[in-house]
């Protein structure tokens, strides 16, 4: 079985903001940097409900805007998009879980030191990632790689859809292809597809 917690040890930085204002932010221990431009960037996105993804050199950024929120995670290269969505997806239901933010937003009378306590809630999401069962690992056939992928799909990607197969687009090493993928999360096919952006 993949060890997900090791895997998002690659973790930069997780983010939870309003259009103004970060609220939370958790970087793992030692890390000096800042993202405040990619935020920037991000917050003039305002379509909701909808995972963006975004490359910025050696990191990968995925961000979303639920409700009044917009949660964005960075990590490095090796990290599976369909990874960091499904961390977000249990960021954001722990998050809301312990905290009435809706009340707090409408409000506007709140000090963001009182999120200071959710990075013990982030570090035990990491850490516990494996128990939640969020994530599947299937094997793809690559008819250009001539190998098998291994290919990181969360389970609500697939109990959410709206008809099988789902479609799936893997990029790997200057190449893409197309999965489709059933209701038990069997490959039912792969087809090479051309991508453009």
């Amino acid at each position: 079985m993949v060890d997900y917690s090791l895997i998002l040890q690659n973790l930069k930085f997780f983010n939870i903001s309003t259009d103004k204002f970060t609220i939370f932010e958790w970087k793992p221990p030692k890390s000096l940097k800042s993202y405040i431009l990619d935020l920037n960037v991000i917050r003039k996105n305002t379509v909701s409900n909808i995972f963006f993804h975004l490359f910025r050199g050696e990191m990968k950024i995925v961000h979303i805007r639920l409700k009044n929120l917009i949660y964005t995670v960075g990590s490095n290269n090796e990290v599976q998009f369909q990874l960091l969505e499904a961390f977000i997806e249990k960021v954001s239901e722990t998050f809301n879980d312990i905290y009435d933010i809706e009340s707090y937003i409408k409000y506007d009378n709140f000090s963001i030191t009182m999120f200071s306590s959710f990075k013990e809630e982030i570090d035990t999401i990491i850490r516990d990632f494996n128990s939640y069962n969020l994530v599947m690992d299937l094997k793809v056939p690559c008819m250009v790689c001539n190998g098998i992928l291994p290919v990181i799909v969360k389970r609500s990607f697939i109990e959410h859809a709206e008809s099988y197969p789902v479609p799936l687009v893997y990029n790997h090493k200057g190449h893409a292809i197309l999965c489709f993928i059933d209701k038990n999360y069997d490959i039912r096919g792969v087809e090479l597809v051309n991508v453009t952006g």
